[in-house]
């Protein structure tokens, strides 16, 4: 049996944050290449705010994937009626929800992020930060993802996947009855 590294989801401020962890973990990347452009002198303070915002990350990380194991009525009720025409709109955040679990594209991807903390002076600084932002266009598209899932061409059994075989319905056949 396997188990998750989780926290209590019971209560409604665990609801809520997980419900608004896409945009929280948003502003936690933002807030994390606002500390890293600038150039900081090593204080108590600044640790203390490095490791308040790491945890803060893991926590609403946490948070989030409790949330997606679950039917939340605020995503369903929040979904439109027209889901199949904004699916078709979201072709590349499928994609790139899918490349995410391509150890080939994601391996590469990670060193590069990891990579990139290495980089020094003031264009490093920004090839950092523009580095690290792609990480919010990343959970922006597993985002969209889990919400238009079910009208994903490249799920299996999804509105616009192909299926190879179709069982066909038991029909009465003659005058026999299938009771």
């Amino acid at each position: 049996m396997t188990h998750s590294i989780g926290l209590s989801y019971s209560g409604g401020l665990a609801r809520g944050w997980g419900h608004r962890a896409p945009q929280l973990l948003s502003v936690a990347i933002m807030g994390a290449i606002a500390l890293g452009v600038q150039p900081i002198t090593p204080t108590p303070l600044t640790m203390l705010t490095s490791l308040a915002l790491l945890a803060f990350v893991v926590i609403t990380w946490l948070f989030m994937r409790q949330h997606d194991r679950r039917l939340c009525e605020r995503c369903a009720a929040s979904m439109p009626l027209n889901a199949a025409e904004i699916a078709a709109r979201f072709g590349r955040r499928f994609r790139l929800a899918h490349a995410g679990g391509n150890p080939w594209v994601m391996v590469p991807y990670l060193i590069v992020l990891v990579g990139s903390n290495f980089l020094t002076g003031a264009a490093g600084r920004i090839g950092w930060a523009l580095v690290q932002a792609t990480m919010i266009y990343l959970i922006m598209a597993h985002t969209t993802h889990r919400r238009l899932q079910p009208w994903c061409p490249q799920c299996s059994g999804g509105g616009g996947g192909e299926r190879d075989h179709v069982d066909e319905p038991d029909l009465p056949r003659g005058d026999r009855l299938l009771i």
